[in-house]
């Protein structure tokens, strides 16, 4: 029997679908006719369905489409909800005003947190034709643990250029804060030191000016914002400028060119371009000493190919830089892709490159942001639902007139997604000040025009999708559920707050609630870390960095100011990280050697910081028996001799014999999570030595005291005043950073709490208008004032009480997890804080329903009565 073959059905249901009917009869005759025909003359069954599809889509012409009709009908029938939404909208202006601006602050939070994954997505985009350059990282060990160093030895320079094969080119980069002095003005900026090739392979963008010269001559490069800051909108070639550099040491100079702007998510990040042989000339250093302490960020072009061959002859140097330098031993070398993130395998030391964000910043305001944003969005879905109730005789009508579901569906859709859209204005409109609120904090500026934009609008439309769907979904499919008929004969109820309000409601307090506590914990944080006891005092006390030969001026006029104590100091406990140097440490009986901190104190100096001294003794001053003698901190004791006594015990630090005579507490200067107490060695400076001008002041006006330190400073230093308060910088960037998230946290929390509240204030309306009537007939037969509260709000106790127990719960074990990955001293969250920050929440709640429901009680019963 043979088989009967049709043509394609899918072909055919489309033809009908677009095929007017009045033409479909004749039309799709002619189409079956030549399919057949085919198949009689013999032609394969395929060949005959791919002709068969494309007749029909030749047939897609004027004379056989129904489309017109139906697009002037589709067309009128959204214009129609358009109208609709508008009035709708514009009846409800308040609350959907509300909703636009909450849900379009928090999508722009959204927005920015896009922003840091495109930092870290387009780091280093800037630079071109960078697949074949490789950084040059050295791994160095301290105390057993390995640590990932982004520099190499200067004397290696000479080394990489002229007897290593395989490298194509290589250049250098370090970067240093100095002044610069334009005219009588002087101005703190970060130089970038540089190899003369530096430019080429990094094909740094000029605005204007000329890299001809770099290198033969004294120039410097500005970047484009400095430019301006500088000389305004006149051109800066040829000017001349003052360069301060870490010795004090003069180098005048010329201004070659202008940078374009250097991206924020860029590996090197200066205001000024230097030449490196420029610095080592001003400098006096000699660039082939393995000895020295200069290390410069290594990059080298290399084929793939090579890279084994060069690392191999680059780490034949490895003996001879650890022989010329006992401070700093490498163990290897790496070549890492200058494309490729920073591997994280090891403890990051030395690095003068800027780095991607961190996974913890990522997840913090990752976290923070869906939690604002989701927020947002119940507060809109609940608001839309209490909405339905005052539209339901609307409904009923539209459905008795012929609208069917799909179309109630489409309109409550297209109201969510004008708001959706105005909300996306607000995002985009205010993005880049959230960036400039948050990352102005951080002393950065990174805005939506410094990265991918159509990134940022795919993503932006991704999450106005989500809400519109979402968000809009959920009533839209509450309305849809309603019956015309039912509607009409007042047969629906809507029972007040359902278990879908319950569930959005629970969540959105929740997130609000865990928010607020996050918010206050980190507050208190920051208050801990200022009351935290550093092992040294840090309250009167100012730290004025001199040149030795300005010391003793400085300090016989200082003296002279009544209740002013000074000291003198060859470096300062205040920022271990910056003014202590490395020692060795050995036992008398041992060859093997530890790297420990050397830290120089003038003969008052532990006395006037008030360091404690758990045993033993401080130095005596003007004893010079004590030059030989050294304290040492709690934590060298613990690692190096198991807590035993050490008072009188001979080492060597750097091969000279010292006799430990104290031991001090372990001064803290970073409290961040990989911070560490390293063991520290004290010896008594020399007066030449002497660098820091620390000042003690006791009762006098700090702001009185400061303005006569920077009289006598001008009167003998021509330099800018450096001098600062301890308590300014104890912590450096860790206090600050905790300052910042504690207003970041609490302007999250108010957002977030604002939402809610207006969240709780729609479903109150909706509760009340369900029970208009009930709420009549009570206050006729004589209820009060608390219990017709009672009753109203009897739905409300549940959905309120789960959700201080979930927000309050949940919101201190994040505060306690988010402190402990971000610090190793903070303070430790309270639960009773946390159930107190929720109850004012639920309380500030409970008062909003209460005038919610007080607004009824006080109508006219009849219109209560006549309602529904």
């Amino acid at each position: 029997m043979t088989e009967i073959k049709h043509p394609p059905r899918l072909a055919l249901r489309f033809f009908r679908w677009y095929c007017r009917p009045d033409r479909l009869e004749e039309l799709e005759g002619d189409l079956e006719e030549f399919f057949y025909v085919r198949l009689e003359n013999g032609e394969p069954l395929w060949k005959a369905n791919l002709f068969f599809w494309w007749n029909v889509l030749r047939c897609f012409k004027s004379y056989s489409k129904s489309k017109q009709q139906n697009n002037i009908l589709m067309t009128s029938l959204f214009k129609s909800y358009f109208k609709l939404a508008l009035r709708h909208s514009w009846k409800n202006k308040g609350p959907v005003t509300i909703n636009v601006i909450g849900l379009g602050l928090a999508l722009s939070m959204c927005v920015f947190v896009y922003m840091i994954y495109a930092f870290n997505i387009e780091f280093d985009t800037f630079y071109k034709n960078t697949d074949d350059i490789y950084r040059v990282h050295a791994i160095t060990e301290q105390r057993g643990e390995e640590r990932r160093n982004e520099f190499s030895p200067i004397a290696l320079d000479s080394k990489l250029r002229n007897e290593i094969s395989g490298i194509s080119q290589v250049s250098s980069y370090f970067v240093e804060t100095n002044q610069v002095k334009k005219g009588n003005d002087f101005f703190a900026e970060t130089f970038a030191v540089v190899s003369t090739d530096f430019p080429e392979m990094f094909e740094l963008p000029l605005w204007y000016g000329s890299f001809a010269d770099f290198g033969k001559l004294p120039q410097v490069y500005l970047t484009k914002p400095l430019a301006i800051k500088y000389f305004g909108s006149r051109s800066a070639l040829g000017e001349k400028l003052t360069l301060i550099l870490s010795n004090k040491k003069r180098l005048e100079v010329t201004i070659g060119g202008v940078l374009e702007k250097i991206p924020l998510n860029s590996s090197f990040r200066f205001q000024i371009l230097m030449n490196q042989a420029d610095y080592l000339r001003a400098m006096n250093i000699d660039a082939n000493d393995w000895s020295n302490n200069l290390f410069p960020g290594h990059y080298l072009k290399i084929s793939s190919t090579n890279r084994a061959s060069v690392l191999d002859n680059i780490s034949l140097n490895i003996p001879l830089q650890n022989e010329k330098h006992k401070l700093t031993k490498i163990s290897r070398f790496e070549l890492i892709p200058f494309s490729e993130a920073k591997p994280s395998d090891l403890i990051e030391n030395v690095s003068y490159v800027n780095n991607r964000i961190g996974s913890q910043g990522l997840i913090i305001f990752s976290v923070l942001a869906l939690m604002v944003f989701f927020t947002a969005c119940f507060n809109l879905a609940n608001t839309s639902i209490a909405l339905i109730s005052r539209r339901l005789k609307e409904i009923g009508i539209r459905k008795t007139l012929g609208s069917g579901s799909r179309q109630i569906l489409v309109q409550f859709l297209l109201e969510m997604s004008l708001i959706s859209t105005l909300a996306f204005i607000i995002a985009m409109s205010t993005a880049n000040l959230t960036s400039k609120a948050i990352m102005g904090m951080l002393g950065a500026s990174f805005l939506l025009q410094d990265i991918n934009l159509t990134g940022v609008l795919l993503f932006v439309t991704g999450f106005l999708l989500f809400t519109t769907l979402v968000a809009g979904l959920l009533p839209a499919l509450y309305a849809w559920k309603f019956q015309p008929v039912a509607i009409m004969r007042k047969s629906v109820k809507l029972k007040g707050i359902n278990w879908l309000n319950k569930t959005l409601t629970v969540a959105q307090y929740s997130f609000s609630i865990i928010v607020l506590i996050i918010g206050i914990t980190f507050w208190q944080n920051s208050g801990f870390l200022n009351q935290l006891d550093l092992g040294y005092q840090k309250e009167g006390i100012f730290n004025l960095p001199v040149e030795n030969q300005y010391f003793e001026k400085l300090s016989q006029e200082v003296n002279q100011i009544p209740g002013v104590i000074t000291a003198g100091a060859a470096n300062h406990i205040g920022d271990f990280g910056k003014y202590s140097e490395k020692a060795q440490f050995q036992f008398l009986a041992d060859t093997s050697s530890q790297t420990i901190r050397y830290h120089g104190v003038g003969e008052r100096y532990l006395d006037l910081m008030e360091v404690g001294i758990v045993s033993g003794r401080s130095f005596i001053a003007g004893a010079k028996s004590d030059q030989d003698k050294i304290l040492v901190s709690q934590s060298l004791v613990d690692q190096f001799f198991d807590g035993q006594d050490v008072i009188n015990q001979v080492v060597k630090i750097n091969g000279e014999r010292k006799t430990i005579v104290g031991v001090t507490t372990d001064i803290i200067d970073d409290v961040v999570k990989a911070a560490e107490l390293l063991p520290t060695v004290m010896v008594l400076s020399d007066k030449s030595e002497h660098e820091h001008l620390v000042i003690k002041v006791s009762n006098r006006d700090l702001n009185e005291v400061e303005n006569t330190l920077k009289t006598i400073w001008s009167k003998h230093i021509d330099e800018p005043y450096t001098g600062v308060r301890q308590k300014d910088f104890a912590l450096g960037a860790s206090g600050e950073d905790s300052k910042i998230l504690q207003k970041i946290f609490l302007t999250m929390a108010l957002l977030s709490g604002f939402l809610s509240i207006v969240g709780i204030f729609s479903l109150a309306q909706l509760n009340v208008a369900k029970k208009i009537k009930e709420i009549s007939i009570r206050k006729v037969l004589g209820a009060s004032f608390k219990e017709l509260l009672l009753t109203v709000n009897k739905s409300f106790s549940l959905v309120l009480s789960v959700a201080l127990v979930l927000g309050a719960a949940l919101g201190y074990l994040l505060s306690d997890q988010l402190l402990n990955m971000m610090y190793r001293y903070h303070v430790q969250p309270s639960i009773s804080i946390s159930v107190l920050s929720g109850g004012f929440v639920v309380l500030i709640s409970i008062i909003i329903i209460s005038g919610v429901v007080r607004s009824p009680i006080s109508t006219n019963l009849i219109h209560g009565l006549r309602d529904e």
